[in-house]
């Protein structure tokens, strides 16, 4: 990527000449932050002024939409909207269509006198627009501000996308949101060029779309009495107020209070309207044959037994052996079809409870009929149906990666999530299919923070490094989603989604090559300001400098730092919650005695993630005596005995194997597996000693009896640390871990005194 920053002394000239009539400035490049990285930027002297007196000119109807973006963009900050000319180019802000510039790819030239925006299609005009408004001050996004000056620096802008599916999910079932919202959301996707928004209208937890053929699935499965995730936000919501369910989502039915809601099938036209003027694709997902238990309870006659249920994890699918369900379905999707303008439909096809296939006599016959070796070959014969069907309405499949396990056609789609199934992405890239790669672990962004940190989703390459050419070709794009479990409100789904989705955006967008992470935190600082004047509740990580644990002997003494500069850092020793109001941190801390530390920043009003550590006062754990190393630890395994880390308890006669290293190996997709590590740990010298585990589900470190790293619980890749103090020799060591539903990671380091992270291996571990 090119950058850029040109000056010329005649220019200069000119600028001074005109000074009195222009209040031109001069741009550093500090003082400008286009997220995604454009592809070519060279920042020139001086800026254009935007007033009541700016044209637009245009002559292509495929200009109108950006224009008319960017005249309603003043009209709500500045209280006058630009007038659009369709005669011809003779305004300052001026549209031009050149035919070589590839399709979503724009040029964007600002100099003291005008703005021009060159593009071949709509899109591109678009983005061209969205890039000007981040060149313009922030309060652009401010209804009705005072802002008087609208400088934008000059520059050349030339720009294009790396992906061309660029998309953002929401899940309407678990919890639900309005119209209002809907539209904030496509405008924020809209600032950072995403251009598919992926609707996740239909589960178990509720049905959320106006089926006309069916319409009991939105009198009836759209509402529904409180659900375990329900109850979940509330007890979390009476210490974090983020967790409040909206209460406009709750009506009175039947005699009932209920949660729901759906969209009708106008509103859902409504929707897609918005989202096209703002160059966004929809995608509808139906989930079926799994995920189906709101379809199913109010018509029974889909499932396998004629009644609606769950599995050991999954609700019942629909059944595969019975002709109904494969008409419901598409009489469902044709209505879908007519309604969605966009070239895919999702189908889900995830997490299917193929148990119920598996004693259902009509499944069965299904499979033997068709000469189908098992019941993924089923789910694979129902999709090709449907695909078949979905091709006579002009559509094209999609997916979750699980279709691939039966089988898939060579045009169907995969969404890739499961990042402990590797091969069915290989698999599909193989037999030629596209796919989006949307991981479970750097793209779910309903996941607690420190699971998918911010660096975490922007240095993740989706591309496979071991993929050809070939394969990488069928790399359509990538996606994030929003699960909305425990996402209850607007203002928690932006809290989850902000500032990561900017991160993936410029995945999505820029180069591989023009990437870089140092440079985009430092143009993140003025992207703060933009959210700030959206009005958008995002996340800020907590204070910096910290341990979960921190030991001392004598004394200990602990700097701190903001985690965004210009934040104010307060803190309690007392065990309360830190507000504005607790102690203001100033100086490094010291401590003598065993405390409780909470800490907490603030951006103005907008609070960081509370920090607890533990500092606490040891002593020197003696060292134990052993003659030999081996270089190993020891392992021991059980599958199903124990449903999280903290409940295990090795047996009497528990039966070890030696190993090299901690962590998963060997087990890789497995679930409810239990382990234990026992062994000894080398301290090389005598002094305090950090550790650390990074693990899918809970992990627990423990030096002799001490607990030194608590990661305990059920939960995706979380890094916990702690501290202790050691004497210089050999040690017990325990770590407990288990891993529940499949996902299976497990690390675990240790840092000696003044010394580098380092993997828990080698010469400093023996049995």
């Amino acid at each position: 990527m090119k950058y850029t920053t040109y000056f010329s002394m005649g220019f200069a000239l000119v600028l001074s000449f005109s000074s009195c009539q222009n209040p031109s400035k001069t741009f550093a490049e500090s003082e400008v932050s286009v997220v995604p990285k454009p592809s070519e930027m060279i920042l020139a002297e001086g800026s254009f002024v935007v007033s009541k007196d700016t044209k637009i000119s245009l002559v292509l109807e495929t200009q109108k939409p950006a224009a008319k973006y960017l005249s309603d963009l003043f009209e709500n900050a500045a209280g006058y909207s630009l007038t659009i000319s369709d005669t011809g180019t003779n305004g300052t802000i001026v549209f031009i269509e050149e035919p070589s510039i590839k399709p979503e790819a724009y040029h964007l030239e600002v100099t003291p006198h005008k703005i021009t925006i060159k593009a071949s299609d709509a899109a591109g005009y678009f983005y061209g627009v969205q890039t000007l408004r981040q060149l313009l001050p922030p309060t652009v996004e401010k209804e009705a501000n005072e802002t008087q000056n609208w400088l934008v620096p000059s520059i050349t802008i030339n720009d294009e996308p790396r992906f061309g599916w660029r998309g953002m999910h929401m899940d309407f079932s678990r919890h639900f949101f309005s119209m209002d919202e809907v539209k904030t959301f496509l405008d924020y996707m809209a600032l950072y060029k995403l251009n598919t928004y992926h609707m996740h209208l239909t589960d178990d937890q509720g049905w959320r779309i106006e089926i006309k053929q069916y319409p009991l699935l939105t009198e009836k499965g759209a509402w529904r009495i409180e659900s375990t995730h329900d109850k979940a936000c509330k007890e979390l919501a009476k210490t974090d107020p983020s967790y409040t369910i909206d209460e406009q989502h709750y009506h009175q039915k039947d005699g009932q209070r209920l949660y729901g809601g759906f969209f009708t099938q106008e509103q859902i036209k409504e929707i897609i309207a918005y989202a096209s003027e703002r160059q966004i694709e929809v995608i509808p997902e139906i989930g079926v044959p799994g995920h189906f238990k709101a379809a199913i309870d109010n018509y029974p006659f889909l499932s396998c037994t004629g009644e609606p249920g769950w599995g050991e994890v999954f609700s019942n699918p629909a059944c595969l052996g019975k002709e109904t369900s494969y008409e419901f379905t598409k009489n469902v999707l044709s209505e879908i079809a007519a309604l969605f303008p966009s070239d895919y439909i999702h189908i889900g096809g995830d997490e299917v409870n193929i148990q119920a296939w598996k004693e259902c006599p009509r499944c069965q016959k299904v499979i033997k009929d068709n000469n189908l070796a098992n019941e993924h070959e089923l789910q694979s014969f129902f999709n090709r149906d449907i695909e078949a069907f979905l091709k006579t309405k002009g559509k094209k499949l999609i997916g979750w990666d699980e279709i691939v396990e039966g089988g898939l056609s060579e045009d169907t789609t995969m969404m890739w999530w499961r990042n402990w199934a590797p091969k069915m992405r290989d698999k599909a890239a193989n037999n030629g299919n596209n796919m989006i790669i949307t991981p479970c672990f750097e793209y779910y962004f309903d996941a607690q923070n420190d699971v998918t940190p911010f660096e975490k989703v922007y240095n993740y390459e989706p591309v496979p490094e071991e993929f050809t050419a070939d394969q990488a070709k069928h790399v359509l794009g990538i996606q994030a989603n929003l699960w909305s479990e425990m996402i209850p409100n607007f203002k928690r789904l932006q809290y989850m989604a902000f500032p990561k989705i900017l991160a993936m955006a410029e995945t999505a967008w820029t180069s591989k090559e023009d990437k870089n992470h140092e440079d985009f935190q430092e143009r993140m600082k003025l992207q703060h300001q933009r959210l700030d004047a959206l009005g958008i509740s995002y996340f800020i990580p907590a204070v910096s400098g910290l341990n979960d644990k921190e030991a001392f002997i004598n004394k200990a003494v602990l700097e701190l730092k903001a985690p965004l500069d210009g934040m104010e850092i307060y803190y309690t020793i007392d065990g309360s919650e830190p507000t504005k109001i607790a102690i203001k941190y100033t100086n490094p801390l010291e401590f003598t005695e065993t405390t409780t530390l909470k800490t907490i920043a603030f951006r103005g009003d907008v609070p960081s993630v509370v920090k607890t550590t533990l500092v606490e006062k040891q002593h020197y754990l003696e060292p134990v005596g052993i003659k030999e190393t081996t270089r190993a630890i020891k392992q021991w395994v059980d599958i199903d005995k124990f449903k999280v880390v903290d409940d295990i308890i090795l047996p009497d006669n528990a039966t070890f194997t030696s190993v090299n290293a901690i962590n998963f190996s060997g087990y890789d997709g497995e679930q409810n597996v239990s382990m234990v590590f026992k062994g000894h740990f080398y301290a090389e010298e005598e002094g305090l000693f950090e550790f650390a585990t990074k693990s899918d589900d809970g992990s627990l470190l423990y030096i002799a009896d001490n607990l030194v790293v608590n990661n305990g619980g059920n939960h995706s890749a979380i890094e916990k640390n702690g501290m202790v103090a050691l004497k210089k020799g050999w040690h017990p060591i325990t770590v407990k871990f288990h891993e529940a539903t499949g996902g299976g990671q497990l690390t675990v380091w240790y840092t000696a005194p003044g010394g580098e992270k380092k993997v828990l291996a080698g010469s400093v571990i023996t049995e």
